[in-house]
């Protein structure tokens, strides 16, 4: 798993977030959920494929989704953060 990638990735989407005030409470509680699920993955010793990671690329995939028609400009960081954690198996 390329780590700095993901962190970098979750970097750009922080800054995103912190640059917009149209995220609905809802969905920017469900981005720091997915957030600290994926800083949890990253600092812990366990493998990907424990249960506890188990969901990450379907709730980014999904999130994905959501911001595709409000948010262009962050969709494109949480699409390729689901293919990343696609690609280690959460």
């Amino acid at each position: 798993m390329d780590r700095e990638n993901l962190k970098d990735l979750l970097k750009q989407l922080h800054e995103g977030l912190n640059s917009t005030d149209e995220v609905d409470g809802e969905l920017k509680t469900l981005l720091q959920e997915l957030d600290g699920d994926i800083q949890h993955l990253l600092s812990a010793e366990k493998s990907p494929d424990d249960p506890i990671f188990a969901g990450l690329t379907e709730r980014s995939q999904a999130l994905s989704a959501q911001f595709a028609a409000k948010h262009p400009r962050l969709e494109p960081v949480l699409r390729e953060l689901g293919g990343m954690l696609e690609k280690i198996g959460v």
